[in-house]
């Protein structure tokens, strides 16, 4: 065997070494014990809590959670595959056990410059691509939030074009073992966008592989290649079939897949799409087109709503002091309200501006006039869809032509998400290129005159910028609506007093003055950030101009723009992402601390059976209602179609007799001090009854709107395609009773007797991919009854009923899992065997 060559090997120490250093400072907090305060994990725990209350007593996750919308899949919030056989393991080895969010910082950079070794780049520069990818300000943004998953997505995407690259180079077993291993974790993270836009930069790369391939008269290997990283690709999501295969047939049932049958709203716009979301729900989070920018100046729109963008010397906060407001109060508010891009409303804000960063921005824009090759083309056509596609509802034509006929692309929404797309492209290019000049480059001359060029241009954009800021208005979507709460604020007169002509003038000359003020404190945001870019750039300028004239070496130019780069993100980072982001564990378990309101349904001996109905917000906007109830709201991007059909018509409204089939027995509401307290619902159904009669109807329009006139108690709506399941109408018998024996999450039984034949309604939401049921143990139809729940018809007689949930998807993949993970640890050891068999 060869001896090891410490030289060799010691940038990748370096690089190792560094990447766990940033990570460690960056998120230094978590070595303490503290927290990140995650809004969308805490509303993740009030999900999954009833999922891990029955871990904790059957040792697995249960298939189905009655904690939100009435009941949903579970395996859509908390997952158990039950098998000890997964990829997981390889996850663990490869973070080194770090914990979170150490651990995703970590795995980005070691991804990525695996990724640019693999592509034979200077390990050097790799190093400065890993850091400007990992630290990319969206990632510490979609962290702090809790998009956990995402940013795990993100860390192991550069592995599957590592993966390509090493087929491409004709490394067919090692390429083939590292493309399914990798595609395997991707998917296994469950954050399908991710995927998607993973896949979509795949295709451009492989097209353009395609292109070189037919110039070099290499289409044979070509073929050979993407075959088998096709081949990779599947075997990796094979095993992930066990959460893709319900996931799939789940997403058929759910918003994403355009379920509703309603045609009671008639769409006359072209909103509609085939199988996906609605066009403008799609899109409802979209980049405007200046906005782009923010790739390299992050606060040109503001920032963020909710971030450190602004001091206590904004202009802002001094016109609030002058009206008596409270400074700690008043940097809230601007802080609050810093944002003006294309997606600022009152309702919806941004956590914080793509930024690239500066340097890397530059380093790209040199890239695109210094390199030549296949790599430049694919980068520049993947970078530019990503654009087009992040923009939106800003470019509505291309955006609704990609709803329409780009596959599965209407199934996800955010399309600013894309811009991790140019976050990806932008690090790689920039890598190639600056190894290409430091490892590779003979002609000086023609090196300057191409880095001039690059600095003529990036010079011309800061120009445009400039010229921007000048001319801007600094007003956001949501600001007339802002201006309204401020006059409403200042204008409050005693209770059922009309408000004082001079009151309400006063009021509106101070909103107008806090208005104003808020356009100059982004104006202000916006110009030091745009110097802060230019100085930046000029700093990296410098010292690339300073390499190609031969007066600093590769290593300092190497060091310098680690450095530089690394400073100018970390820095930004830290106004979404700081120290005081994290929280003792006990303050964030505080959230969950029940209210007076939920110790009083808790105290009801039936509470687990029983739904609850919190209106003190919006309540399918919120979680912690389901982490002690089981709630007819909650949150969840994919809720069941049918579910979303009865908000819209029946809940939205306060249909009672809706309310009581669904056996809502407490309602949350607000008292007098604006603290929360619960409502008994004495009208509430229960868990099952016997109705008199069926009506049945034609249409699922029929079955909506006979909801609003029916006395559910009484009389089932069925539409006529279960008319079938009837095989007798109910006849009436005053002893006759259906009452529940047990109720767990995946198997419900119920006692039954009457002397004549019964049509029972179940307060269960209907499912029919997996909800099987039974009547003495054989198994049975049953019917879609008032829109949304399960009806049965029985026979006379005493009979135990039965509701299991049984997804066959499930269980066939578990099977496809185990057998292909086996299969991809048999590749993985074969490729590492013919490596070191190969180094003798």
């Amino acid at each position: 065997m060869k001896k090891i060559d410490f030289k060799k090997l010691l940038p990748h120490i370096v690089a190792v070494a560094l990447f766990l250093l940033v990570a460690v400072i960056f998120c230094k907090p978590t070595l303490e014990g503290k927290v990140l305060n995650q809004h969308d994990t805490i509303g993740w725990r009030g999900m999954a809590q009833q999922s891990y209350e029955v871990k904790e007593k059957t040792g697995h996750f249960p298939l189905w959670t009655n904690s939100m919308f009435g009941g949903m899949p579970a395996y859509q919030i908390a997952f158990d595959p039950q098998t000890k056989v997964n990829i997981a393991y390889v996850d663990k080895i490869i973070s080194l056990g770090l914990p979170a969010p150490i651990s995703f910082f970590f795995l980005a950079c070691l991804c990525f410059y695996i990724l640019c070794i693999v592509a034979g780049a200077n390990p050097w520069m790799s190093i400065l691509g890993a850091i400007g990818y990992a630290y990319a300000t969206y990632d510490p943004i979609i962290v702090s939030v809790g998009h956990n998953t995402k940013m795990l997505s993100l860390a192991y995407a550069p592995m599957i074009f590592a993966g390509l690259i090493l087929l491409f180079n004709k490394k067919y077993l090692t390429g083939f073992a590292v493309t399914a291993l990798f595609s395997s974790i991707l998917i296994s993270q469950n954050h399908l966008q991710i995927v998607y836009y993973t896949l979509l930069t795949a295709g451009i790369f492989v097209i353009a592989y395609f292109v070189k391939a037919f110039k070099d008269k290499e289409m044979p290997h070509a073929l050979k290649a993407s075959a088998l990283g096709l081949a990779a690709g599947l075997l990796g999501l094979a095993t992930c079939a066990v959460t893709m295969m319900p996931t799939f047939e789940y997403a058929k049932e759910s918003m994403r897949g355009g379920i509703s049958q309603l045609t009671i709203e008639k769409d006359s716009t072209n909103n509609k799409t085939k199988g996906g979301l609605d066009k403008d729900y799609a899109l409802r989070w979209s980049f405007g087109k200046m906005e782009t920018f923010t790739l390299m100046v992050p606060g040109l729109y503001g920032g963020s709503n909710g971030g450190k963008e602004h001091t206590s010397n904004s202009k802002m906060v001094e016109k609030f002091a002058e009206l008596g407001v409270p400074e700690e109060n008043a940097m809230g508010a601007v802080n609050g309200y810093s944002y003006w891009g294309g997606m600022s409303s009152m309702s919806e804000t941004t956590s914080g501006p793509a930024y690239l960063g500066a340097i890397m921005c530059f380093l790209f824009i040199f890239s695109l006039v210094y390199i030549k090759g296949w790599h430049k083309w694919w980068v520049i056509a993947a970078s530019v869809i990503g654009i087009l596609l992040a923009w939106g509802s800003s470019l509505k034509g291309f955006n609704y032509l990609m709803l329409d006929y780009l596959p599965y692309y209407s199934k996800f929404r955010a399309p600013s998400m894309a811009m991790v797309i140019p976050q990806f492209c932008f690090a790689f290019l920039s890598v190639l290129a600056l190894s290409k000049l430091v490892d590779e480059e003979k002609d000086w001359t023609a090196a300057w005159k191409k880095f001039k060029l690059s600095v003529i241009i990036t010079g011309a954009v800061l120009l445009i910028l400039g010229m921007f800021y000048f001319s801007a208005d600094y007003t956001g979507k949501g600001d007339a609506d802002l201006r309204k709460n401020f006059k409403e604020s200042f204008s409050r007169s005693a209770p059922g007093q009309p408000v004082p002509p001079q009151l309400e003038q006063q009021a509106d000359e101070a909103s107008r003055g806090l208005m104003s003020a808020l356009r100059e404190d982004r104006k202000s945001k916006a110009g030091s950030d745009l110097l802060r870019s230019f100085l930046f750039i000029a700093f990296a300028v410098v010292l690339l101009g300073l390499f190609v004239k031969k007066k600093i070496n590769a290593l300092v130019l190497s060091i310098g723009l680690i450095l530089l780069s690394g400073y100018d993100l970390i820095s930004v980072d830290k106004r979404y992402m700081s120290y005081e982001n994290y929280r003792e564990a006990e303050d964030i378990d505080g959230n969950f601390i029940p209210s007076q309101a939920d110790a009083q349904i808790l105290s009801d001996p039936d509470h687990a059976n029983v739904r609850v109905f919190n209106t003190t917000g919006s309540f399918t906007n919120e979680s912690l209602t389901s982490y002690h109830h089981n709630s007819i709201g909650g949150y969840h991007p994919a809720k069941l179609g049918l579910y979303q059909d009865l908000i819209t018509h029946q809940i939205a409204k306060n249909n009672i007799n809706v309310l009581n089939m669904l056996n809502t027995k407490y309602v949350i509401v607000q008292d007098q001090n604006g603290r929360p307290m619960a409502q008994v619902n004495p009208g509430a159904y229960g868990n099952c009854w016997l109705v008199k009669g069926i009506k049945f109807v034609n249409t699922p329009d029929e079955e909506m709107l006979a909801l609003d006139s029916t006395d559910l108690k009484d009389t089932a709506v069925l539409n006529n395609s279960f008319k079938a399941t009837v095989k007798q109408l109910p006849q009436y018998d005053s002893a006759a009773f259906i009452k529940l024996k047990e109720r767990q999450n995946d198997k419900i039984t119920y006692d039954f007797s009457a002397a004549t034949p019964q049509f029972a309604v179940l307060s269960e939401i209907y499912y029919s991919a997996g909800w099987n049921a039974f009547i003495d143990g054989q198994k049975t139809n049953y019917a879609k009854v008032n829109y949304v729940l399960r009806g049965l018809f029985v026979p006379a007689g005493k009979h135990s009923i039965e509701f299991r949930f049984e997804p066959k998807s499930f269980t066939t993949g578990r099977t496809i899992t185990i057998w292909s993970t086996i299969l991809i640890y048999l590749l993985v050891i074969a490729a590492a065997v013919v490596y070191f068999r190969k180094k003798k």
